[in-house]
């Protein structure tokens, strides 16, 4: 949306001669309204009219209505417009620039629950940088450390918290970090900079979960359903599309070509092997915890909600010596599938790794852990290669489980994807570690 698009549609639901004398008696209205008001923006980003008046009322004697904000406050917005009106809902200051963002906004907060603190804590929200949330203090504290001696730390910060808190995740964090010349010393400080920043996200009170924090939103919506895991969502990209690992090519003449070969995933057989030794051990964890009501084979497993399974998963690899449990349990098991199953048991990497790289016959994740040295693994897909799976611009940040499979590396099906971007600087940083630990170690294609 261009300025002056956005200058129309303020000046559409904002008029000037929309303003008209204050109603006898309610003058002593327009302050609490605008204290409420500035708050509400500040928490939620947007919000309606009506449902705004709802709060209010609620922690008021004094009563109000959608129609009464819209008159009272409307001269406050022209004269110094901390919020606006557009359509039926009072929006941010920085939405005013943008009303693309609003509309995008009312889509992701539809159907959550919304935040609504006691009207002294309300009320605070109404000082912008007001935050009930002590791990950014935290992270502003490691940032001043890492970081000593560059200019404008505490405007970095600020356009961090920003980011991760008004849009969805922190994805322009490459291009802050280059913008402000801030690069790690090595990885240890990368990594202790993600978790920092990973705990000061899931509890902050971010716009789009409409002031919840992630935390505070998993636990309402657990209540009611199934906690969605992260997992990459299903993308397709034409073939004459720009090739999205950001090669500059086209997908056709790019990634696609990988997936095409079938040597950067597994055999036909291989997947049969690998699908019917782990739905078994998922069986055998199901019945142990009863997550799933389910009768007939293991491989039913497979027409589950990937929701469900995941949590099986979760509760495999918090005990994972069930592995040893389900073998001693049965005799039933090839000699192929007793071997994986004990390499299973025995070596495995979990955690967060960055997919740096695509090749013929495999993808490239280095580790991003803060205990021993990080490695550079060669993983395989399994039914489709791992590029043809995540369809996303490289480098990017995921969690998984790698698994051994007979001579080559696998993940346990399970990919979550962090969204963001990462700048210019901080790829240079990655390329320069790449190669580091391509030189002193090479690639890992075996566990």
């Amino acid at each position: 949306m261009t300025k002056s698009q956005a200058k129309k549609l303020f000046e559409k639901y904002n008029p000037a001669a929309g303003v008209v004398r204050c109603p006898a008696g309610r003058a002593k209205m327009r302050k609490p309204l605008d204290l409420y008001a500035k708050a509400a923006v500040n928490l939620y980003g947007i919000i309606r009219r009506d449902e705004f008046a709802e709060i209010f009322n609620s922690q008021n004697d004094e009563q109000t209505n959608a129609g009464e904000v819209y008159t009272i406050l409307l001269p406050n917005v022209l004269k110094t417009p901390w919020y606006g009106f557009y359509k039926e809902y009072i929006v941010h200051y920085a939405i005013l620039e943008n009303f693309d963002w609003a509309d995008n906004l009312e889509q992701l907060q539809a159907g959550k629950p919304r935040y609504v603190p006691p009207k002294k804590e309300f009320l605070e929200y109404e000082w912008e940088l007001y935050d009930d949330n002590p791990y950014w203090r935290k992270f502003s504290e490691f940032m001043w450390n890492a970081f000593a001696g560059k200019n404008n730390i505490l405007d970095a910060f600020d356009e961090i918290k920003i980011s991760a808190t008004r849009t969805r995740g922190i994805r322009e964090l490459g291009v802050i970090m280059q913008k402000y010349n801030l690069a790690f010393a090595d990885q240890k400080q990368t990594q202790d900079f993600f978790d920092s920043l990973t705990l000061a996200m899931n509890n902050a009170r971010v716009w789009e979960n409409k002031g919840h924090t992630p935390e505070e939103l998993i636990k309402l919506t657990a209540r009611t359903a199934p906690q969605e895991p992260f997992f990459n969502a299903p993308r397709k990209t034409e073939p004459n599309q720009p090739c999205p690992c950001g090669s500059g090519r086209k997908y056709k003449k790019c990634c696609a070509l990988i997936g095409k070969g079938g040597m950067a995933q597994l055999s036909p057989d291989e997947c049969k092997l690998f699908y019917e030794t782990w739905y078994n051990l998922l069986y055998f964890v199901n019945q142990k915890y009863k997550i799933l009501t389910i009768k007939g084979p293991p491989l039913l497993l497979a027409s589950q909600s990937d929701t469900l399974l995941h949590k099986i998963r979760e509760k495999l690899w918090a005990n994972p010596a069930m592995i040893s449990e389900l073998l001693n349990s049965s005799d039933s098991f090839s000699d192929d599938e007793v071997s994986l199953l004990r390499s299973w048991e025995k070596s495995r990497i979990r955690g967060k790794f960055l997919l740096v790289k695509y090749e013929p016959e495999y993808a490239v994740l280095m580790q991003m852990e803060t205990g021993g040295t990080p490695r550079l693994y060669a993983v395989k897909g399994l039914t489709k290669s791992i590029a043809e799976v995540m369809q996303r611009r490289l480098p990017v940040m995921l969690e998984t489980v790698l698994l051994p499979f007979k001579d080559k590396i696998v993940y346990d099906c399970y990919i979550a994807s962090h969204d963001m971007v990462f700048g210019g600087g901080i790829q240079g940083e990655i390329e320069k570690e790449f190669a580091i630990l391509m030189k002193e170690y090479g690639l890992t294609a075996k566990l």
